[in-house]
């Protein structure tokens, strides 16, 4: 199984505070695909969900998952969407998932619209797959999984749609060398918290550095990661020194959009500089607010270079 879900334009709307942590996340897709005992794909599963509070979507959903607001219009709204799934599962059953969000994003949704029939088990396959590799501490992406397993993305199964993620999901669960190991991988939804949003959004790294000059042109400053993928891209606009000290700069993600980046650096460890580095998308991720922000920035990196100019003189 896989879900998308919606989230608030800007954590200052009135959409959110009218529900505040009791909704971070609302849902508009589930997809599944269902195997049976020898691990043939008998059937699947594609449910829309009309939104009811995130109305309408966020650009940077709209832009990952390809889902456009008329899909969404005549699509159920949740309960009788988690309804319909419920049904379709059966009671001979076992839910995986690629990861902890999706249960988390699932129990908050159920909770939220009061949907009280109970869901089959819910298992972390990607537990199992790092488990597999050798890596229990860092979790693997459904991409990586595919490549170790040589298994080809499918041009007609294009990523972030809730129905294809769970059916590379499923192709990967059938590569396993004993998938039944699976179940020593039960779920548990965690209570999702206004901090919640902070763990998709943003990303702090610290690396040790030799000097403050150098690490600002390095790669690890001029090519941060995306907080949410983690692909690397260039600085849209340079660094501008912050009255505190700090350093921040603008990169745009093709899939997540505008992200900050923010840089201080203090004494590591033996008295080394160690260069602390956040990496934040914006709230705001509409294109006028990006081209209007990359213009701002760039009148800022101007008024600085001036500056030193005229300081030098």
């Amino acid at each position: 199984m896989d879900l998308e879900w919606n989230q608030p334009m800007s954590y200052n709307s009135s959409a959110y505070k009218s529900v505040g942590g009791k909704l971070l996340f609302e849902m508009i897709q589930i997809g599944a695909i269902r195997l049976n005992d020898s691990l043939e794909i008998t059937d699947s599963f594609n449910q829309l969900i009309q939104p009811t509070h995130y109305v309408k979507l966020h650009p940077r959903i709209k832009r990952i998952t390809g889902i456009d607001q008329d899909d969404l219009c005549d699509a159920p709204q949740f309960v009788e969407a988690a309804d319909r799934f419920r049904q379709w599962c059966g009671n001979d059953c076992a839910l995986l998932t690629w990861g902890c969000d999706d249960i988390s994003v699932l129990q908050q949704n159920l909770d939220f619209f009061g949907y009280k029939t109970p869901f089959p088990a819910m298992y972390d396959l990607q537990r199992l797959y790092g488990e597999l590799v050798g890596d229990t501490k860092n979790r693997a992406g459904l991409k990586s999984a595919m490549e170790h397993f040589e298994i080809p993305p499918e041009e007609e199964h294009p990523f972030h749609n809730a129905l294809n993620d769970a059916y590379y999901t499923a192709l990967v669960f059938k590569k396993c060398p004993k998938p039944e190991d699976v179940l020593r991988f039960p779920q548990t939804a965690r209570k999702l918290t206004h901090e919640e949003r902070t763990r998709h959004t943003e990303k702090v790294d610290i690396i040790r550095v030799s000097r403050v000059s150098d690490a600002l042109r390095g790669k690890h400053a001029q090519q941060p990661p995306c907080p949410v993928c983690g692909h690397r891209y260039d600085l849209a606009a340079g660094y501008v020194a912050r009255p505190d000290g700090r350093q921040q700069a603008l990169c745009v993600c093709g899939d997540h959009g505008l992200y900050i980046v923010t840089v201080t650096f203090q004494k590591g460890e033996n008295s080394r500089k160690a260069m602390v580095r956040a990496c934040a998308l914006a709230e705001e991720q509409n294109p006028a607010y990006i081209s209007t922000k990359l213009l701002q920035w760039q009148n800022k990196l101007a008024a600085q270079e001036a500056a030193k100019e005229a300081n030098g003189a």
